[in-house]
């Protein structure tokens, strides 16, 4: 992205050396502006408006294969029998898991659903990663049957696997997720998936008693292992502290006995929201407006009440501002170039620092697998909200309510502030000061905030304002998407340049809201 002609007032920002809340246009041709109307994916914001209503989640299919083969590059520049599976969950469709296939590369999946809609667009089942903690009997059965590969979540359900693989005639092809990793600061805690306090995965503690019985378990085909460490990981350290655990136990299976043919090594590769420079201001304001809280002064508070954020919390419950632990939304290594990063460095095994590509060779150069999500999705979003009005709050403060809420924003829940928020209908006037705002949504739930952090538009918004905000393109509309106060889910739309390739989801109507079949009532206002 690059910040488009006259999109803001250079002098306001010479402190932070960039600028917030101006339009960014797009290379690829996604958001793309002159003097007059903005347009997205080839077409006018009011067309878009008009089609589909607002909200809205737009998502751009040159983007997503484009962050696909950045992935692909790195693996043909340095490791071969390297292969992709595209994370599902962060946007499942039919029509996503088509262009996927497109590209030769496979998917992870967690549901049967997901499973269909990965069949549906074409992706060859053995290519398909059965991942996820609860895999139901049909899903197990349905992928032993087509040969998919199974991550295997702990050793329960490895047991799971081979009575239903026994019952089919079948081995199933099988790697065991481990986690059980002491590591401190590696990303939020919700979402660090590979902790000694983690729903997933065997602790690696018990995975050299689980290799010695496996023949306990005749119609499991052990492949070899898999960890996923969490989500947005900025240090390469975590990958490398993981990946050197994995290593010693596809030795260990080896001497067992066994033949480790795959190490997989999860996702996690951080995408790409701010720079360096950007994200040590947006802490920086965090932390001096928290600390201002604490001596009375609310003015300066760039969260919501005046909380901490992703300020570390010590185990005495107090907060210590030098240090941030929270997810960290800026990496030297973001999306491939984390992948890069790990496989041109060096790993510990078994007391030894070797590096990756020659551990990797001592097995035998098996498959590596990586399971990339949200850095190939996140930047191929864009949300589109309706202002509603602007008002002051706790005194000192904006708060721009829009038509949307935290169940069709689910960044409101997941993310610190780094999402980047522009007024697209008429976007090259400005104010001569940055506007500065909270954002709440339309629920009757005071916890509907939908940026607990300040944004920075380039003016004050008024009503019927559209608002869009960047980086939406992974999570953000079905997470946690529900009725919530009867509104809408709104609708996800997936463009190819100057076309729609699919909509992804319906905006709800009133019959399928209430599962009713009733007639409805004549809209308010109408004859």
């Amino acid at each position: 992205m690059k910040f488009g002609k006259y999109s803001g007032i250079p002098e306001r920002n010479e402190e932070t050396g960039f600028e917030w809340g101006t339009l960014k246009v797009d290379e690829m041709g996604f958001v793309q502006a002159s003097d007059g109307e903005v347009e997205i994916a080839g077409r006018p914001l009011s067309w878009w408006k008009q089609e589909y209503g607002v909200p809205l989640h737009i998502f751009y299919a040159p983007i997503l294969r484009e962050n696909i083969r950045r992935f692909k590059r790195v693996f043909d520049a340095h490791y071969p029998n390297g292969h992709i599976r595209f994370a599902g969950k962060v946007n499942a469709h039919p029509a996503v898991f088509r262009l996927v296939a497109s590209e030769g590369i496979g998917a992870d999946v967690a549901s049967i659903n997901e499973m269909k809609a990965a069949l549906q667009g074409g992706v060859d089942p053995e290519d398909l990663d059965v991942n996820g903690n609860a895999k139901s009997d049909a899903l197990i059965r349905e992928a032993v049957r087509r040969n998919m590969f199974f991550i295997a979540d702990s050793y329960e359900e490895m047991k799971n696997i081979n009575s239903v693989a026994a019952q089919e005639g079948k081995r199933a092809r099988v790697a065991l997720r481990i986690a059980g990793f002491s590591m401190k600061g590696v990303t939020d805690a919700n979402i660090f998936t590979a902790g000694v306090w983690s729903k997933f995965g065997e602790n690696i503690k018990n995975v050299p008693d689980i290799i010695r019985n496996l023949d306990d378990v005749p119609h499991i085909d052990m492949q070899g292992f898999h960890t996923h460490v969490g989500s947005q990981i900025a240090d390469p350290s975590a990958y490398m502290t993981a990946i050197g655990k994995l290593i010693e136990m596809c030795h260990l299976l080896e001497q067992e006995g066994g033949d480790c043919r795959v190490v997989n090594i999860g996702g996690g590769f951080p995408a790409e929201y701010v720079n360096k420079k950007e994200w040590a201001y947006l802490v920086d304001r965090v932390k001096a407006g928290y600390l201002a809280g604490q001596q009375g002064d609310h003015s300066k508070a760039f969260v919501w009440n005046n909380e901490h954020g992703g300020l570390a919390v010590e185990k005495d419950g107090t907060i210590n501002p030098e240090e941030w632990s929270g997810e960290k939304m800026y990496s030297d290594y973001p999306r491939e170039q984390m992948l890069e990063e790990v496989l041109t460095g060096s790993i510990p095994v078994n007391g030894q620092k070797l590096p990756f590509k020659e551990a990797l060779h001592e097995l035998g150069d098996p498959k590596l697998v990586i399971e990339p999500g949200r850095s190939i999705a996140e930047d191929s979003g864009i949300t589109l909200v309706q202002v509603s009005h602007v008002r002051s709050v706790a005194e000192h403060h904006y708060l721009t309510t829009v038509e949307a809420n935290v169940t069709n924003f689910a960044t409101a829940m997941l993310l610190p502030p780094v999402n980047h928020w522009t007024v697209l209908n008429d976007p090259f006037r400005t104010d001569d000061e940055p506007f500065e705002t909270f954002l709440a949504g339309n629920l009757c739930y005071s916890g509907d905030i939908i940026s607990k952090y300040k944004v920075f538009l380039q003016r004050k918004p008024q009503r019927g304002d559209i608002l869009g905000c960047y980086h939406t393109g992974a999570y953000d509309p079905s997470f946690f998407a529900a009725n919530t106060n009867s509104f809408p889910r709104p609708a996800r739309v997936l463009a190819d340049e100057d076309e729609v390739i699919a909509v992804i989801k319906q905006r709800d109507t009133f019959e399928e809201i209430f599962s009713t079949s009733e007639k409805p009532l004549p809209e308010p206002g109408s004859d």
